[in-house]
């Protein structure tokens, strides 16, 4: 049989126990603000941004330069995306765009960028949320390029998820600011 036993504290010893749970869940709450969240977001590594003069694919017009990469190499693409991107029906493109002109600067839309004929609208799933939120940071997007200026990020073209892919026309229209003189640069890869 259990008896039970009745613990009786003085006000003072009342006191000290209450102080020190309050001080032990203050340590507590400071500790777990500080730790980094078990749901944070994934840390995908940052692409290398090179000088668009130094890409294979490139082209240039009034002092605005182009350079694309397709990053067709699957372990690069699970590195980057943490998928094999090709066979999901997509291939990401490296875009980097520079105001290299001393004085002019330009309007880039990604929405007005084509490729093959087609306007660019392509918006990967790739089923899970950290995947998604990667895809959308690292998509291009649109920016006045004052002097001196660069923009980079991805395009993501579809193409067949097997087989070989056909050779992509990637059309980017700039637009002179100031004016409505626009420019195509085309670049085939």
């Amino acid at each position: 049989m259990l008896n039970s036993v009745t613990l009786r504290f003085t006000r003072r010893e009342r006191d000290t126990v209450f102080n020190n749970d309050l001080v032990g869940i203050f340590v507590t709450f400071v500790v777990l603000s500080l730790a980094p969240p078990v749901y944070a977001a994934e840390k995908f590594p940052d692409y290398p941004v090179r000088p668009a003069d130094q890409y294979a694919i490139k082209a240039e017009r009034a002092g605005l330069i182009i350079g694309v990469e397709p990053v067709e190499d699957l372990n690069d693409q699970k590195v980057y995306f943490d998928a094999r991107t090709t066979p999901n029906g997509f291939i990401p493109v490296f875009v980097v765009i520079e105001n290299r002109s001393s004085g002019d600067s330009f309007l880039f839309d990604q929405t007005n960028v084509g490729y093959g004929g087609a306007f660019y609208g392509f918006k990967p799933d790739m089923g899970t949320t950290k995947r998604q939120e990667n895809l959308l940071k690292r998509h291009i997007k649109s920016k006045t390029l004052s002097p001196g200026a660069s923009v980079s990020g991805f395009l993501y073209v579809p193409v067949p998820g097997k087989g070989p892919r056909e050779k992509i026309h990637l059309q980017v229209p700039i637009t002179k600011a100031g004016t409505s003189e626009t420019f195509m640069l085309n670049l085939f890869f």
